[in-house]
């Protein structure tokens, strides 16, 4: 099950109104993770009291994808729904060959207001940039990977939301070991991951923690670093 975070902020992204940059889901195992996000597909067409013939899902069936087919299932978005919203659900676009994603250029870069595309993949390594720079990317692996600290984490809250600088005073006047400051980091992750914010920084953030492991980096340095940027 998605967690409940991820599923609130989506939420909140729906009740503005605006429109909406793709999400696209990454998770280690493919049957668990398409059944995870079509689970929260449906979850949210209830939500809002919307017929489940509203989510309209393109399968991995292991075939080569047809241009013509995808076209076909593009269509359904220049319809506008009775509804708050109509749910595209793509599974694995990484099978996608430049013509498959050429042919859903617009479709990705100007989704109406009405349109929520849900995608997934277990990597990024293997998606071609322009479908990157034009999602909303959620690691549902980093959150399975690390573990909460629920004091750390209401620190981290209370200052990228408040600017309350407890937490400043705890890291930068306190000597800790190496495992604290990489928990740090990797709440970080999860805060992002959940509140889908500082997207962009977690590759980085995890190459740091991966030096810190492995390179024998100065731990407090790059958690300093990390408390000043966010």
């Amino acid at each position: 099950m998605i967690n409940k975070s991820i599923r609130n902020n989506i939420i909140k992204q729906i009740n503005k109104g605006d429109k909406k940059a793709p999400f696209l889901f990454l998770g280690k195992n493919n049957d668990l993770l398409n059944s995870q996000v079509k689970d929260l597909a449906l979850d949210l067409l209830l939500e809002y009291n919307i017929p489940s013939s509203y989510l309209y899902t393109f399968e991995d069936n292991w075939e080569k994808i047809k241009i013509k087919d995808m076209k076909s299932f593009v269509e359904f978005s220049n319809s506008k729904p009775p509804y708050k919203f109509q749910m595209f659900f793509i599974e694995n676009i990484s099978r996608f060959t430049i013509s498959a994603w050429n042919s859903l250029l617009k479709f990705f870069e100007e989704p109406d207001v009405t349109n929520i595309i849900f995608l997934t993949n277990i990597s990024e390594s293997w998606i071609l940039d322009t479908i990157l720079s034009r999602v909303q990317t959620i690691n549902l692996w980093w959150v399975e990977k690390i573990k909460k600290d629920d004091f750390l984490f209401s620190m981290l809250k209370n200052y990228i939301e408040k600017r309350d600088t407890e937490i400043l005073s705890y890291y930068f006047r306190t000597k800790l070991e190496k495992e604290e400051y990489i928990n740090l980091l990797e709440n970080i992750i999860i805060y992002s991951k959940e509140n889908l914010v500082l997207i962009d920084y977690l590759e980085e953030i995890d190459e740091d923690i991966n030096a810190i492991k492995q390179n024998n980096v100065m731990a407090k340095y790059v958690a300093d670093k990390w408390l000043m940027k966010i």
